[in-house]
C-alpha cells in the first residue's frame, strides 16, 4: 500500500497508460525546468522539530527548514557563516561571541534575535523535552548539569545575550572542535518561540507545531506540505537572508522505505537524487563510468548494538565471541561490493587528529573458546536472539552476519525488519537483543563517536555502563594537549573494543544516484544534506 501511495503522489501522467496517447517526458526533466528538486528519503521522518529528531530521514529535511549560528562546510566540516555573520573567541578559548546578521528573519518575517537562540538552547536542554543530543552542549558551562536536572537556574548556564544581535557562549574548558560542533547538529538550531508557545509548553513534545501552515523556520525553504508516507514539499523562502543565492524553487521529498523501490523510481525518471543504492545494483552502476552512481567520502561507522541487559549478552565473553567470529573483509568485499571498508574499531579511519591504538582482532577459534567459557560450547544452550535492522536495503548484510554466527559459533539468530522510524524508536526504548546501527559524525572529531557510549548519553542504547570509560572520555574533553588528549581517547576506545557493547562492522561511504540535470551537489563528510548550492539544468 505504501508503494501505491508513493506512486500516486508522483505527478505521473495517466495518459501514458492508454493506447494511442503520446508518452510524456519524465517528471525529473519537467521538474528541472521548474527548478523543483525531487529527492528520495530513506523513510518517513519521525519529526521536524530540530531538538528532538533522531533518524536519518529527519536530517535530510531539517537542514532545508532551519539554520543555526553557523553552517558546516560539506567537504571539511569546518564552520561557515549562518545566522551569525561573524564570531570571535577569547584568548583563553573559553568565550565565543557570535554576531547575528541584521537581515536574518523567520519565515513569517520576524527578525531572528539572540533571545530566540537562548530560548531554543534552554528548550533543547530541558530535561522534560528529553533531547538525545544534549551531549553536544556538554562543553558549555553548566549545560550538562541543567540537562540532567541538577541545575535549575538557566542563567547559570554559559549562554547570554547582551543585545538582540549578540550571542555569547562560555565554555567550561577550551574545546578545540567547538565551532564544528555548533555547525554540525540541529540541536543547536533556533526555533521560533511564539510558535512553540502557541501550541503548547516550551518543553512539550508532539504539540503539532511542525505541521504545514504552523511551522515557522529560518532556513532557505518553507514547509508547504507534509503528507505522511507520501510527500514533503518545501518552497524557497523569500525571507531567508541569502535567498538570492538559492537556485532551487522547491523541494519534493519522498519517504521511501524500500531502497529497491527508490532505485526503480529513479530509473523511471521520477527522482533527481536517491538516499541510497541497492547493493544488488551497485556493480551494474559501477560498470557505467559516466552513469548516475556517486560514491563520496563519509565519516561513518556501522556497528551492531548489543543490549547488555539481556542475560546472554551481559557476559563480555559472549559479546567478544560474536565480535571475533565475523569476517569483515569478506563481508565488505562480497556483500557490500567493496564500497565499504572493514571496521576493526569504532572511530572511522581518516578521522582528523586521531588514530586507533587497538584494533579488534578476528579469530573464529578464539571466538568459539570465549563462547565455551561463557557456558555455550558450540552454541549449545544459547538462547535464540533477534537481530533487528531498518528496512529499505541491506538485508544481505544481516543475512551474512546471521549465517556467519550459525556456521562458526552454532548460534541461531533471527532477523527482524521494521521501518526506519520504528527501528530507531525500538532502540531508544532498548527493547531489542541486537540491532544494526551506526553513526554519521556530527563534527570531525573522535569524541563524536566515543561520547555516544558514556553512561549518560542519550545515544547509548546498549545498557552498558563503565565508570572507567566515562572517566577517560571526560578527561579527554578537558585535556588541552593534543598528544595527551589522543592518548585518552585511544584508551577509551580500547576499553570499548575490549568490552564489546557494540561490534564494529564497516566504514561506509555515501552512495546515491544523481540525475544529470543536478549540478553542484555537495559532497559531505558528515552527511549533512545542504540544498543551498544545488541547481538544476533545464
Amino acid at each position: 500500500m505504501r508503494l501505491l501511495r508513493f506512486l500516486a503522489a508522483l505527478p505521473v501522467c495517466a495518459a501514458v497508460l492508454l493506447s494511442g496517447c503520446a508518452k510524456r517526458e519524465p517528471v525529473a526533466v519537467t521538474a528541472a525546468r521548474a527548478g523543483i528538486l525531487h529527492a528520495g528519503l530513506s523513510g518517513e521522518p519521525s519529526e521536524l522539530d530540530p531538538h528532538v529528531i533522531n533518524a536519518p530521514p529527519d536530517f535530510r529535511v531539517i537542514h532545508a527548514l532551519f539554520e543555526g549560528l553557523t553552517r558546516s562546510d560539506p567537504a571539511t566540516g569546518a564552520p561557515l557563516p549562518g545566522v551569525a555573520e561573524s564570531w570571535s573567541a577569547s584568548a583563553d578559548g573559553l568565550v565565543y561571541t557570535f554576531k547575528l546578521r541584521a537581515d536574518a528573519k523567520w519565515s513569517n518575517g520576524d527578525p531572528v534575535t539572540s533571545a530566540d537562540f537562548l530560548f531554543s538552547f534552554r528548550r533543547a536542554l530541558s530535561p522534560a523535552l528529553g533531547s538525545q543530543y544534549t551531549l553536544l552542549f556538554n562543553p558549555v558551562r553548566g549545560a550538562a548539569a541543567f540537562a540532567a536536572g541538577k541545575l535549575a537556574d538557566f542563567s547559570q548556564v554559559g549562554f547570554s545575550a547582551p543585545d538582540p544581535r549578540t550571542v555569547v557562549v562560555t565554555l567550561a574548558q577550551p574545546t578545540p572542535y567547538f565551532l564544528a560542533l555548533v555547525s554540525g547538529n540541529p540541536v543547536w538550531f533556533p526555533v521560533h518561540p511564539a510558535t512553540i508557545l502557541k501550541f503548547g509548553k516550551s518543553d512539550q513534545r508532539g504539540t503539532g507545531w511542525t505541521r504545514p501552515g504552523r511551522l515557522v523556520g529560518n532556513g532557505p525553504f518553507v514547509l508547504q506540505e507534509w503528507n505522511p508516507n507520501e510527500r514533503i514539499v518545501a518552497a524557497k523562502s523569500p525571507t531567508y537572508w541569502n535567498a538570492a543565492a538559492i537556485r532551487l524553487n522547491a523541494l519534493h521529498l519522498y519517504p521511501i522505505d524500500s531502497v529497491d523501490t527508490e532505485e526503480r523510481a529513479f530509473r523511471a525518471g521520477q527522482l533527481h537524487v536517491t538516499a541510497s543504492v541497492p547493493v544488488s545494483r551497485i556493480l551494474t552502476y559501477v560498470a557505467d563510468q559516466d552513469g548516475p552512481l556517486r560514491i563520496m567520502p563519509l565519516l561513518n561507522s556501522r556497528f551492531i548494538n548489543l543490549n547488555t541487559a539481556r542475560p546472554a549478552l551481559r557476559d563480555p565473553r559472549v559479546r567478544r565471541a560474536l565480535a571475533l567470529a565475523l569476517d569483515r573483509t569478506v563481508i565488505c568485499r562480497q556483500v557490500l561490493t567493496a564500497t565499504e571498508a572493514p571496521a576493526f574499531q569504532v572511530v572511522p579511519d581518516g578521522m582528523p587528529g586521531y588514530s586507533p591504538a587497538v584494533r579488534l582482532e578476528e579469530n573464529a577459534d578464539l571466538a568459539r573458546d570465549f563462547l565455551a567459557l561463557a557456558g555455550y560450547p558450540a552454541g549449545r544452550g544459547f538462547p535464540k536472539l533477534t537481530l533487528r535492522r531498518a528496512s529499505g536495503g541491506g538485508r544481505e548484510l544481516a543475512e551474512a552476519i546471521q549465517e556467519t554466527w550459525r556456521v562458526r559459533l552454532g548460534v541461531e539468530i533471527a532477523i527482524l525488519e521494521s521501518e526506519s522510524r520504528t527501528h530507531w524508536s525500538v532502540m531508544q526504548q532498548k527493547d531489542y537483543d541486537l540491532a544494526i546501527g551506526g553513526w554519521n559524525a556530527d563534527y570531525p572529531d573522535a569524541s563524536t563517536y566515543l561520547d555516544l557510549f558514556t553512561t549518560q548519553s542519550g545515544w547509548n542504547f546498549t545498557n552498558w555502563s563503565d565508570p572507567a570509560y566515562d572517566m577517560l572520555v571526560a578527561q579527554s574533553a578537558r585535556e588541552l594537549d593534543p598528544v595527551a588528549r589522543l592518548h585518552l581517547l585511544q584508551q577509551a576506545e580500547a576499553r570499548l573494543i575490549a568490552e564489546c557493547p557494540v561490534i564494529p562492522l564497516s566504514f561506509a561511504r555515501n552512495r546515491f544516484l544523481l540525475h544529470p540535470a543536478v549540478r553542484d551537489w555537495p559532497a559531505s563528510i558528515v552527511d549533512r544534506t545542504d540544498y543551498n548550492p544545488v541547481r538544476l539544468l533545464p
